[in-house]
């Protein structure tokens, strides 16, 4: 006769161990979610504020039709590094540790011409900061009346631009301001 033994183990352990939340927790939690990113009001879970103006508002739409922004024409996401003669402008974001920052730097040669850098909330992330110094650097670009290579490293920020559905509040008023270049 063979016989076994097991043991049992009680499901709150099971459920730190498997990275389970538990119901309530979770419920507490989109409940703050909910409150803060869609209905945009200040919340508070586990003796954290949540305040919605640190964080975007994902829901706002296009504001001009795709096909008269030729968005296409305006952005490449090949990845080549060909300046071209005259003014080139380049844009990057960063974050380190607690610090965010957004950077452009407009050269023409090897001269530096302008220079703009902004710091950002710590709350802010890589992603933002990269958008933020490309939106600006088209803003630049937009009063002067020239045509000026943007050049940025952050692909993941130049597909959100380019790309018609963006929800990032950023990314669409960089489009906005592309489509106004196009109309100079």
């Amino acid at each position: 006769m063979t016989t076994g033994a097991y043991s049992t183990t009680l499901t709150a352990a099971l459920q730190v161990i498997e990275g389970i939340i538990k119901l309530h927790i979770k419920a507490e939690q989109e409940a703050a979610y909910v409150r803060t990113a869609r209905l945009r009001k200040t919340s508070n879970y586990n003796s954290i504020n949540f305040n919605p103006n640190n964080y975007e508002d994902g829901t706002t739409s296009t504001k001009f039709h795709p096909a008269i922004s030729q968005l296409e024409d305006r952005i490449s996401l090949k990845k080549q590094f060909l300046p071209v003669l005259g003014l080139n402008i380049y844009a990057d974001g960063s974050k380190i540790e607690d610090k965010t920052g957004s950077v452009f730097c407009v050269m023409e040669e090897d001269i530096t011409k302008y220079e703009w850098m902004a710091q950002l909330s710590p709350f802010n992330t890589v992603f933002q900061a990269e958008l933020l110094a490309i939106q600006e650097a088209c803003l630049w670009e937009s009063k002067t009346n020239q045509h000026i290579k943007v050049w940025s490293d952050s692909e993941w920020s130049l597909h959100s631009i380019a790309s018609i559905d963006t929800k990032s509040p950023i990314a669409q008023q960089s489009q906005e301001i592309l489509s106004k270049i196009n109309k100079h």
